[in-house]
């Protein structure tokens, strides 16, 4: 299956890994009015997303933890 992972990283130890290892993923804070858009787009076009400075689980990122993905023809949406 998809994996969808959710880290804790206080020290951004694992951001300064996973930018040195996904050089394409794409890097948006919590706050940025643009996040939701690009988090439409990585999901439509299954790019990385890393949202930094977290605070709290917004709404809707809880169907994309919990992968509730339905396919619409070749792509992928959240229900």
């Amino acid at each position: 299956g998809i994996l969808v992972p959710f880290i804790v990283d206080p020290n951004s130890q694992a951001l300064d890994w996973l930018k040195q290892t996904n050089s394409s993923a794409e890097i948006v804070l919590q706050q940025d009015p643009k996040l939701v858009s690009q988090l439409e787009l990585s999901v439509r076009f299954g790019k990385v997303l890393i949202i930094q400075e977290v605070d709290g689980i917004d709404n809707y990122l809880v169907p994309l933890l919990r992968r509730d993905m339905v396919r619409q023809g070749p792509r992928k949406a959240v229900q």
